[in-house]
């Protein structure tokens, strides 16, 4: 009788802690079209959603990007399949991650793909309906190495679309 209560009670203590577990899930979300700074209208088209869960001491990553930005000579398309690391600032909403992808340049030379590595800061500076305060904006770097300078650039403001940054934290 005193074996069963001790397993009984050893069962009931994991129960409890199972239950009580916490779970948080951070990440950002965004598609739209977006202006740089000297574009008179929009020179770029975005999609990505990234966010990270972290349960149980574990973290589970996921997500991806691409933008697709037009220039006097041609298009460039950044790509990035698989996030590899994501920083969220959900106080000032702002999302910073990144991950191996690859650059695509296509002229009327040619095409040239080139592998490195995306570089993504995503702010959240107002609510989708509105469009009173700063637009929220968009900022890409591709790098061929970690510490190369950039293969390419690009920083936009969001004209049409939203971009949204969050973190949530829910307990069991």
């Amino acid at each position: 009788m005193k074996h069963k209560l001790l397993w009984l009670g050893a069962i009931g203590a994991v129960a409890v802690l199972a239950y009580a577990q916490t779970a948080t899930l951070r990440g950002a979300a965004g598609q739209g079209l977006a202006a740089g700074p000297d574009a008179e209208r929009p020179n770029a088209q975005f999609r990505f959603a990234v966010k990270e869960l972290t349960f149980n001491n574990q973290s589970r990553l996921s997500g991806g990007f691409e933008i697709e930005v037009r220039g006097e000579n041609g298009v460039a398309v950044v790509h990035m399949p698989e996030v590899g690391r994501l920083a969220v600032d959900a106080e000032n909403k702002v999302a910073e991650f990144a991950g191996r992808g690859w650059l695509t340049v296509r002229t009327r030379q040619g095409v040239r793909r080139t592998q490195g590595i995306v570089f993504v800061r995503a702010a959240d500076n107002r609510a989708p309906d509105s469009t009173s305060g700063d637009p929220d904006t968009i900022g890409v770097a591709f790098r061929t190495a970690p510490d190369a300078d950039p293969a390419f650039a690009y920083r936009g403001a969001v004209v049409r679309g939203d971009i949204r940054v969050f973190e949530e934290t829910r307990s069991r």
